[in-house]
């Protein structure tokens, strides 16, 4: 029987922690899915008052006055039930609350509207297109439901606003709730959702009614608080999201049996509702709805796919999770000496193992799967000088999963049966 000696499994269990910390970072090498700074207003300040600064990340659209946007929060006594409406968030445990509509005698022509200001998490990158979605409901006591609810992305030039109480008339907002689809829902979130392409230098978003009080379609609701004319809203989940945001799995990790591994990008409002997963080889039922889930390591190695929908461009990753514990290393060490490349590939994907001259691939088979699991090619390897390849060219674009079943040779263990898998991207 092999033995390892004292000081080479210090070396492996420090090899190990390396790669816990850094290899295995659930959140390294992606890049940011949701540009709205908290989105789900969850992360607040205090509940020492009702001003949307505290929640973090927000503002008036002028920070020096008190404004009509507002925080709400269960942290407060009296929420759901805040006077104006009853409400719960839609998720989590705050929202904002703002009016889009106030005419005389309620209000006066200098203070009848407010906005909502949030600081992007990075400045918008030229050409992109991203997609904008926000929630909203209508106060139980306004008097109208109305149609003018929108998103508007700009610079630093709205900081010269002074103004910033009134109908902003002269900023057009890119995401805007069609005309004349009016918005009545006291009840339920309503979802307010488009496009727009960014030209780099939108550092802020700012949501509310940028219409005049004219040009605001409105339907009377509830005649009860006539004669005033008005439309707050309760705001929740607001995210922007890169239209062609990658599917990120995560990468393939090991994980000590009957213990938990984190895969997939950070949790964070918009992108979470668009991403599922699903455990091969079942890809019709989802085992999750979040960007990121926690799944348990088994005793064999699995597969998890995620199928993330953008403003309705679809994508797939895949992330394998292998079995391991202290006695398996060297295996871990030999599956990454395991090359392949190109990656992305086009009509040829070479396989190259940086083993040692004693260590040798017999009757070995290779399989590859697609993005849903479907095995889409099979065949049989051999390997010359450790490296071999196979033809790429009948797949498709996309991500595929190859698994490698192979007699591995090594003076430690003998002539065993391993299998090893690697994801690559085929991209013409």
């Amino acid at each position: 029987m092999y033995h390892l000696n004292s000081m080479k499994i210090k070396r492996l269990l420090v090899i190990n922690c390396i790669c816990f910390f850094v290899c295995f970072n659930p959140f390294k090498a992606q890049q940011i899915a949701n540009y709205v700074s908290n989105g789900s207003f969850e992360d607040h300040y205090s509940c020492s008052n009702y001003a949307i600064s505290i929640a973090k990340g927000w503002r008036n659209l002028d920070s020096a006055i008190f404004g009509n946007s507002l925080f709400y929060s269960t942290c407060y006594p009296n929420v759901p039930s805040g006077g104006l409406t009853y409400q719960w968030p839609r998720s989590g445990l705050s929202f904002a609350f703002s009016s889009f509509l106030c005419q005389p005698p309620l209000c006066s022509s200098t203070n009848n509207r407010g906005y909502y200001r949030n600081r992007l998490k990075s400045t918008l990158q030229s050409g992109k297109v991203y997609c904008v979605t926000f929630y909203v409901s209508l106060s139980n006591s306004a008097t109208y439901g109305i149609d003018g609810v929108g998103a508007y992305f700009g610079n630093t030039s709205i900081d010269t606003i002074t103004k910033t109480e009134i109908p902003l008339t002269y900023l057009v907002p890119q995401v805007q709730n069609p005309i004349n689809n009016i918005i009545t829902d006291t009840l339920n979130w309503v979802s307010v959702t488009g496009t727009f392409v960014a030209n780099g230098t939108e550092k802020y978003m700012v949501i509310g009614n940028f219409k005049s009080d004219v040009s605001t379609n409105k339907v009377l609701i509830n005649p009860t608080n006539l004669p005033t004319i008005f439309a707050d809203f309760g705001v929740d989940d607001v995210s922007c999201i890169p239209i062609d945001l990658p599917a990120y799995a995560g990468p393939d990790i090991w994980g000590i049996p009957n213990n938990t591994v984190y895969i997939g990008r950070q949790q964070d409002v918009g992108i979470d509702e668009a991403c599922m997963w699903y455990k091969l080889p079942n890809t019709t039922t989802a085992i999750d709805t979040s960007a990121g889930i926690t799944v348990s390591v088994g005793i064999t190695t699995n597969t998890y796919i995620v199928r993330q929908e953008i403003c309705g461009n679809i994508k797939w990753d895949t992330v394998v999770v292998h079995a391991s514990g202290l006695g398996n290393v060297e295996l871990e060490m030999l599956n990454d000496k395991l090359k392949l490349y190109p990656n992305p590939a086009n009509e040829i994907l070479n396989i190259e193992s940086f083993t040692s001259s004693s260590e040798a691939y017999r009757d070995a088979h290779v399989e590859i799967l697609n993005s849903l699991g479907q095995l889409v090619q099979k065949n049989e390897l051999v390997f010359k000088n450790n490296a071999t390849a196979i033809n790429t060219k009948e797949l498709a674009n996309g991500v595929y999963v190859l698994k490698i079943s192979s007699v591995l040779s090594s003076p430690h263990w003998g002539d065993k049966r391993r299998a090893f898998s690697k994801r690559f991207v085929i991209s013409r």
